[in-house]
Protein backbone atom coordinates (compact mmCIF):
# COMPACT_ATOMS: atom_id res chain seq x y z
CA UNK A 1 0.00 0.00 0.00
CA UNK A 2 1.46 3.11 -1.24
CA UNK A 3 2.44 5.80 1.42
CA UNK A 4 1.42 8.49 -1.07
CA UNK A 5 -1.27 9.16 -4.39
CA UNK A 6 -0.24 11.96 -6.87
CA UNK A 7 -2.36 13.50 -9.17
CA UNK A 8 -0.99 14.24 -12.55
CA UNK A 9 -3.55 15.42 -14.79
CA UNK A 10 -1.94 15.22 -18.84
CA UNK A 11 -3.65 16.87 -21.18
CA UNK A 12 -1.36 18.01 -24.25
CA UNK A 13 1.87 17.75 -22.12
CA UNK A 14 4.33 16.55 -24.33
CA UNK A 15 6.93 18.93 -24.55
CA UNK A 16 7.31 19.08 -20.45
CA UNK A 17 5.45 15.26 -19.72
CA UNK A 18 8.89 13.51 -19.18
CA UNK A 19 10.31 15.43 -17.25
CA UNK A 20 7.57 15.81 -14.91
CA UNK A 21 7.64 12.14 -14.40
CA UNK A 22 10.69 11.51 -13.57
CA UNK A 23 11.45 14.22 -11.39
CA UNK A 24 8.42 12.09 -8.95
CA UNK A 25 10.32 8.95 -9.75
CA UNK A 26 13.60 10.26 -8.62
CA UNK A 27 11.66 11.08 -5.03
CA UNK A 28 14.38 10.11 -2.17
CA UNK A 29 10.91 8.42 -0.30
CA UNK A 30 9.98 5.91 -3.15
CA UNK A 31 6.16 4.64 -1.48
CA UNK A 32 4.47 6.21 -3.44
CA UNK A 33 1.71 5.88 -6.44
CA UNK A 34 1.51 8.43 -8.89
CA UNK A 35 -1.55 8.18 -11.07
CA UNK A 36 -1.50 9.70 -14.44
CA UNK A 37 -4.65 11.09 -14.90
CA UNK A 38 -4.92 11.20 -19.28
CA UNK A 39 -7.54 13.68 -21.02
CA UNK A 40 -8.06 13.00 -24.54
CA UNK A 41 -4.60 14.96 -26.43
CA UNK A 42 -3.73 15.81 -30.00
CA UNK A 43 0.03 15.76 -29.46
CA UNK A 44 1.78 12.20 -28.14
CA UNK A 45 1.16 12.50 -24.90
CA UNK A 46 -0.19 9.01 -24.28
CA UNK A 47 2.21 7.33 -26.21
CA UNK A 48 4.81 8.53 -23.41
CA UNK A 49 3.08 7.61 -20.60
CA UNK A 50 2.30 3.92 -22.02
CA UNK A 51 5.95 3.46 -22.25
CA UNK A 52 7.24 5.04 -18.60
CA UNK A 53 3.91 3.56 -17.07
CA UNK A 54 5.77 0.05 -19.32
CA UNK A 55 8.84 0.26 -17.50
CA UNK A 56 7.71 1.77 -13.94
CA UNK A 57 5.01 -0.75 -11.83
CA UNK A 58 4.22 2.56 -9.92
CA UNK A 59 2.96 4.68 -12.54
CA UNK A 60 -0.61 3.84 -12.94
CA UNK A 61 -2.06 5.69 -16.51
CA UNK A 62 -5.88 6.14 -16.06
CA UNK A 63 -8.10 7.49 -18.81
CA UNK A 64 -10.33 9.96 -17.18
CA UNK A 65 -13.91 11.85 -18.86
CA UNK A 66 -13.97 14.69 -16.13
CA UNK A 67 -15.10 18.02 -18.57
CA UNK A 68 -12.26 20.19 -16.50
CA UNK A 69 -9.46 20.06 -13.65
CA UNK A 70 -12.05 19.82 -10.87
CA UNK A 71 -13.88 16.61 -12.26
CA UNK A 72 -10.38 14.92 -13.71
CA UNK A 73 -9.10 15.29 -9.88
CA UNK A 74 -11.65 14.00 -8.32
CA UNK A 75 -11.77 10.61 -10.40
CA UNK A 76 -7.67 10.71 -9.48
CA UNK A 77 -9.19 10.87 -5.82
CA UNK A 78 -11.53 7.74 -6.37
CA UNK A 79 -8.53 4.98 -7.44
CA UNK A 80 -6.13 7.14 -4.86
CA UNK A 81 -5.07 4.58 -2.19
CA UNK A 82 -2.76 6.38 -0.05
CA UNK A 83 -3.09 8.09 3.60
CA UNK A 84 -1.43 11.62 1.64
CA UNK A 85 -2.42 12.53 -2.00
CA UNK A 86 0.34 15.12 -3.48
CA UNK A 87 -0.70 17.19 -6.65
CA UNK A 88 1.57 17.45 -9.24
CA UNK A 89 1.37 19.16 -13.09
CA UNK A 90 2.72 17.92 -16.15
CA UNK A 91 5.03 20.85 -17.03
CA UNK A 92 6.74 21.49 -13.59
CA UNK A 93 9.76 19.71 -11.63
CA UNK A 94 9.57 18.37 -8.02
CA UNK A 95 12.62 18.74 -5.63
CA UNK A 96 14.06 15.08 -4.94
CA UNK A 97 13.12 15.59 -1.78
CA UNK A 98 9.85 16.97 -2.07
CA UNK A 99 8.24 14.08 -0.62
CA UNK A 100 10.25 13.30 2.07
CA UNK A 101 9.82 16.56 3.83
CA UNK A 102 6.15 17.15 3.21
CA UNK A 103 5.54 13.27 4.76
CA UNK A 104 7.68 13.94 7.77
CA UNK A 105 6.06 17.11 8.13
CA UNK A 106 2.71 15.26 8.42
CA UNK A 107 4.19 12.63 10.43
CA UNK A 108 5.33 15.33 13.19
CA UNK A 109 1.72 16.83 12.64
CA UNK A 110 -1.10 15.39 13.16
CA UNK A 111 -3.75 17.89 12.81
CA UNK A 112 -1.99 19.13 9.43
CA UNK A 113 -4.14 18.80 6.59
CA UNK A 114 -2.75 20.80 3.77
CA UNK A 115 0.85 21.28 3.59
CA UNK A 116 2.63 22.69 0.45
CA UNK A 117 5.93 24.74 -0.37
CA UNK A 118 7.61 27.81 -1.49
CA UNK A 119 8.37 27.68 -5.59
CA UNK A 120 10.46 29.19 -7.99
CA UNK A 121 9.78 29.77 -11.36
CA UNK A 122 11.86 27.93 -14.60
CA UNK A 123 10.76 28.94 -18.00
CA UNK A 124 10.47 26.69 -21.21
CA UNK A 125 14.09 25.71 -21.40
CA UNK A 126 14.21 25.42 -17.51
CA UNK A 127 16.23 28.43 -16.73
CA UNK A 128 15.89 29.44 -12.85
CA UNK A 129 13.78 32.50 -12.38
CA UNK A 130 12.69 34.33 -9.40
CA UNK A 131 11.48 32.41 -5.99
CA UNK A 132 7.83 33.12 -4.81
CA UNK A 133 7.66 32.78 -0.60
CA UNK A 134 4.29 31.47 0.60
CA UNK A 135 2.88 32.77 3.57
CA UNK A 136 3.11 30.73 6.38
CA UNK A 137 1.03 30.34 9.73
CA UNK A 138 -1.32 32.71 10.87
CA UNK A 139 -0.41 35.08 7.77
CA UNK A 140 -2.11 32.30 5.57
CA UNK A 141 -5.56 33.26 7.01
CA UNK A 142 -4.87 36.83 6.24
CA UNK A 143 -3.73 35.99 2.78
CA UNK A 144 -7.07 34.64 2.08
CA UNK A 145 -8.32 37.08 1.54
CA UNK A 146 -6.21 38.72 -1.53
CA UNK A 147 -5.62 35.27 -3.11
CA UNK A 148 -4.42 31.78 -3.33
CA UNK A 149 -2.05 31.44 -0.52
CA UNK A 150 -0.71 27.61 -2.01
CA UNK A 151 0.72 26.45 -5.32
CA UNK A 152 -1.32 24.01 -6.34
CA UNK A 153 1.49 21.44 -7.77
CA UNK A 154 3.08 22.04 -4.37
CA UNK A 155 0.54 20.55 -1.85
CA UNK A 156 -0.10 17.60 -0.05
CA UNK A 157 -3.12 16.61 1.66
CA UNK A 158 -4.51 14.18 4.30
CA UNK A 159 -6.68 12.13 2.27
CA UNK A 160 -9.26 11.51 5.29
CA UNK A 161 -9.82 15.33 5.35
CA UNK A 162 -10.10 15.78 1.66
CA UNK A 163 -13.22 13.00 0.87
CA UNK A 164 -14.56 14.63 4.10
CA UNK A 165 -15.05 18.00 2.19
CA UNK A 166 -15.97 16.45 -0.87
CA UNK A 167 -12.68 16.76 -2.83
CA UNK A 168 -12.72 19.77 -5.46
CA UNK A 169 -15.91 20.86 -6.56
CA UNK A 170 -16.64 20.89 -10.42
CA UNK A 171 -18.84 23.95 -10.48
CA UNK A 172 -15.23 25.52 -10.75
CA UNK A 173 -13.27 25.53 -14.21
CA UNK A 174 -10.75 27.73 -12.94
CA UNK A 175 -9.58 28.58 -8.88
CA UNK A 176 -10.67 25.02 -8.30
CA UNK A 177 -7.65 25.04 -6.16
CA UNK A 178 -8.45 28.23 -4.28
CA UNK A 179 -12.44 26.84 -3.34
CA UNK A 180 -11.17 23.18 -2.06
CA UNK A 181 -8.28 25.48 0.47
CA UNK A 182 -10.69 27.34 1.89
CA UNK A 183 -13.01 24.41 2.51
CA UNK A 184 -10.36 22.45 3.69
CA UNK A 185 -8.79 24.62 6.26
CA UNK A 186 -11.13 24.32 8.92
CA UNK A 187 -10.71 20.86 9.21
CA UNK A 188 -6.85 20.89 10.47
CA UNK A 189 -3.78 23.05 10.69
CA UNK A 190 -2.65 24.14 6.95
CA UNK A 191 1.00 25.53 6.59
CA UNK A 192 3.66 26.05 3.62
CA UNK A 193 7.00 24.81 4.75
CA UNK A 194 9.81 27.17 3.77
CA UNK A 195 11.82 25.38 1.49
CA UNK A 196 11.59 25.52 -2.45
CA UNK A 197 10.61 22.26 -3.18
CA UNK A 198 8.62 22.79 -6.69
CA UNK A 199 9.93 24.53 -9.68
CA UNK A 200 6.96 26.17 -11.42
CA UNK A 201 7.09 26.47 -15.46
CA UNK A 202 5.71 29.85 -16.90
CA UNK A 203 5.36 29.59 -20.59
CA UNK A 204 2.87 30.63 -23.31
CA UNK A 205 0.10 27.89 -22.49
CA UNK A 206 -0.17 28.67 -18.83
CA UNK A 207 -3.48 28.53 -17.70
CA UNK A 208 -2.84 31.29 -15.54
CA UNK A 209 -1.96 33.26 -18.86
CA UNK A 210 -4.79 31.80 -21.22
CA UNK A 211 -8.06 31.86 -18.61
CA UNK A 212 -6.98 35.04 -16.28
CA UNK A 213 -10.52 36.33 -16.72
CA UNK A 214 -12.80 33.05 -15.99
CA UNK A 215 -9.85 32.46 -12.88
CA UNK A 216 -10.40 36.20 -11.45
CA UNK A 217 -14.46 35.47 -11.91
CA UNK A 218 -14.25 32.35 -10.17
CA UNK A 219 -11.72 33.64 -7.24
CA UNK A 220 -14.71 35.98 -6.91
CA UNK A 221 -17.14 33.12 -6.00
CA UNK A 222 -14.75 30.86 -4.17
CA UNK A 223 -14.34 33.53 -1.30
CA UNK A 224 -18.16 35.17 -1.65
CA UNK A 225 -18.95 31.41 -0.84
CA UNK A 226 -16.28 31.26 2.22
CA UNK A 227 -16.97 34.85 3.55
CA UNK A 228 -20.68 33.52 3.75
CA UNK A 229 -19.62 30.83 5.86
CA UNK A 230 -17.68 32.20 7.84
CA UNK A 231 -20.56 34.55 8.60
CA UNK A 232 -22.38 31.34 9.81
CA UNK A 233 -24.60 31.19 6.90
CA UNK A 234 -24.91 28.03 4.56
CA UNK A 235 -22.45 27.71 1.79
CA UNK A 236 -24.71 29.28 -1.10
CA UNK A 237 -22.91 27.46 -3.81
CA UNK A 238 -23.72 23.99 -2.46
CA UNK A 239 -25.51 21.69 -5.08
CA UNK A 240 -25.47 24.30 -7.38
CA UNK A 241 -24.34 23.64 -11.11
CA UNK A 242 -23.84 26.88 -12.17
CA UNK A 243 -22.07 30.15 -10.80
CA UNK A 244 -25.29 32.33 -9.87
CA UNK A 245 -25.74 36.54 -10.26
CA UNK A 246 -23.21 38.10 -8.17
CA UNK A 247 -25.90 40.20 -6.25
CA UNK A 248 -28.11 36.65 -5.07
CA UNK A 249 -24.86 36.37 -2.46
CA UNK A 250 -26.24 37.13 1.19
CA UNK A 251 -23.60 39.48 1.61
CA UNK A 252 -24.20 43.36 2.71
CA UNK A 253 -22.94 45.83 0.70
CA UNK A 254 -20.09 46.64 1.79
CA UNK A 255 -18.53 43.36 2.10
CA UNK A 256 -19.61 42.88 -1.28
CA UNK A 257 -17.94 46.27 -2.18
CA UNK A 258 -14.55 45.03 -0.53
CA UNK A 259 -14.48 41.47 -2.32
CA UNK A 260 -14.88 43.31 -5.35
CA UNK A 261 -11.58 45.42 -4.45
CA UNK A 262 -9.81 42.81 -3.69
CA UNK A 263 -10.32 40.14 -6.53
CA UNK A 264 -9.57 43.01 -8.84
CA UNK A 265 -6.23 44.31 -6.83
CA UNK A 266 -4.53 40.67 -6.99
CA UNK A 267 -5.16 40.23 -10.70
CA UNK A 268 -4.01 43.76 -12.10
CA UNK A 269 -0.74 42.50 -12.26
CA UNK A 270 -1.91 39.88 -14.97
CA UNK A 271 -4.85 42.10 -16.47
CA UNK A 272 -3.25 45.94 -16.61
CA UNK A 273 -5.60 48.45 -15.76
CA UNK A 274 -9.40 48.98 -16.72
CA UNK A 275 -8.70 50.66 -20.90
CA UNK A 276 -7.07 47.11 -21.39
CA UNK A 277 -9.53 45.18 -19.42
CA UNK A 278 -13.42 44.99 -20.31
CA UNK A 279 -14.25 43.32 -17.46
CA UNK A 280 -12.56 45.39 -15.42
CA UNK A 281 -14.78 48.45 -16.73
CA UNK A 282 -17.39 46.38 -14.56
CA UNK A 283 -16.06 45.68 -11.71
CA UNK A 284 -14.56 49.38 -11.31
CA UNK A 285 -17.40 50.81 -9.97
CA UNK A 286 -17.74 48.50 -7.10
CA UNK A 287 -14.13 49.06 -6.12
CA UNK A 288 -14.56 52.65 -6.13
CA UNK A 289 -17.71 52.58 -3.94
CA UNK A 290 -15.78 50.41 -1.21
CA UNK A 291 -17.39 52.08 2.15
CA UNK A 292 -14.58 51.34 4.56
CA UNK A 293 -11.76 53.77 4.41
CA UNK A 294 -9.24 51.39 5.47
CA UNK A 295 -10.33 48.72 3.26
CA UNK A 296 -10.80 50.93 0.34
CA UNK A 297 -7.09 52.70 0.78
CA UNK A 298 -5.64 49.61 0.47
CA UNK A 299 -7.31 47.65 -2.34
CA UNK A 300 -6.67 50.71 -4.31
CA UNK A 301 -3.26 50.97 -3.46
CA UNK A 302 -2.32 47.52 -4.18
CA UNK A 303 -4.43 48.12 -7.85
CA UNK A 304 -2.09 51.24 -8.84
CA UNK A 305 1.30 49.37 -7.56
CA UNK A 306 0.63 45.74 -9.04
CA UNK A 307 -0.67 47.96 -12.62
CA UNK A 308 2.96 49.69 -12.15
CA UNK A 309 4.69 46.29 -11.77
CA UNK A 310 2.51 44.99 -14.61
CA UNK A 311 4.04 47.88 -16.97
CA UNK A 312 7.26 48.12 -16.12
CA UNK A 313 9.21 47.93 -18.84
CA UNK A 314 6.75 47.84 -21.41
CA UNK A 315 5.24 51.27 -20.80
CA UNK A 316 6.87 53.14 -18.25
CA UNK A 317 4.42 56.24 -18.50
CA UNK A 318 1.72 54.28 -17.59
CA UNK A 319 4.18 52.21 -15.01
CA UNK A 320 4.86 56.11 -13.48
CA UNK A 321 1.43 57.31 -13.48
CA UNK A 322 0.36 54.06 -11.34
CA UNK A 323 3.09 54.49 -9.12
CA UNK A 324 2.38 58.08 -8.22
CA UNK A 325 -1.33 57.12 -7.58
CA UNK A 326 -0.93 54.62 -5.56
CA UNK A 327 2.28 56.52 -3.48
CA UNK A 328 -0.46 59.13 -3.10
CA UNK A 329 -2.79 56.66 -1.90
CA UNK A 330 -0.71 54.99 0.41
CA UNK A 331 3.11 56.07 0.97
CA UNK A 332 4.20 53.88 3.28
CA UNK A 333 2.62 50.55 1.57
CA UNK A 334 4.10 51.78 -1.84
CA UNK A 335 7.85 52.57 0.05
CA UNK A 336 7.45 48.60 0.56
CA UNK A 337 6.61 47.77 -2.68
CA UNK A 338 8.91 50.27 -4.49
CA UNK A 339 11.72 47.54 -4.84
CA UNK A 340 9.93 45.24 -6.49
CA UNK A 341 8.73 47.66 -9.34
CA UNK A 342 11.72 49.32 -10.15
CA UNK A 343 13.28 45.64 -10.44
CA UNK A 344 11.13 45.64 -13.62
CA UNK A 345 13.71 48.09 -15.41
CA UNK A 346 17.14 46.29 -14.89
CA UNK A 347 18.75 43.26 -16.55
CA UNK A 348 17.28 39.99 -14.78
CA UNK A 349 17.41 36.42 -15.72
CA UNK A 350 13.77 35.84 -14.05
CA UNK A 351 12.07 33.07 -15.65
CA UNK A 352 8.83 34.88 -15.55
CA UNK A 353 10.56 37.78 -17.43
Amino acid sequence: MPKISVLLPVRNAQPFLSEAVQSIQKQSFREFELLLLYSPSSDDSRAVLEDMAGQDRRLVLMDVVGNNLAACLNEGLRAARGELVARMDADDVAHPERFARQTAAFAARPDLVLLGSDTRYIDAEGRKGRTVRQPRGKDIERAFYWGCPFRHPSVMMRRSALEQCGGYRPLFRQAEDYDLWLRLHVRGDIDNLPETLLYYRLHAANSIKTNSLEARRHAFFAQAAWLVRKNGGDDPLEGLKALPDPELLPLSGSEMDALYGRVLAGSAHLLGDTPDDPEGDVWWPHMTAITEAAERKKSMTLYHLRCAKFYAGRDRLRCLRHGLTALRTSPRQTAGYALTVLRQFLPTDRADG
